[in-house]
């Protein structure tokens, strides 16, 4: 019979983690840093959105051609042409 060591090593580390990771301290950073990531992700989404609506303005591109490249629907676009001053 032989022992496969990297398995029995592997199981081992998985269930550590499973015990370190299930404290709530632990839990609440994960949960933390998941959301900031999203959060993240949508600033950075809405700055490229700004990006290609002014870049849209710039080009005199009809405010449907706009949308449809930035992936937002026309009233969207009015939208954030009016909060951010894009005229």
């Amino acid at each position: 019979m032989q022992l496969d060591y990297n398995k029995i090593f592997i199981n081992t580390e998985i269930e550590d983690f499973g015990e370190i990771f299930s404290e709530p301290f632990y839990r609440g950073y994960i949960e933390g840093f998941i959301e900031g990531f999203n959060q993240g992700v949508k600033e950075e989404r809405e700055r490229w959105m700004i990006k290609i609506i002014s870049y849209g303005l710039k080009q005199n591109l009809s405010l449907e051609e706009i949308s449809s490249f930035a992936e937002i629907s026309v009233e969207e676009v009015k939208q954030c042409i009016k909060e951010n001053q894009l005229n």
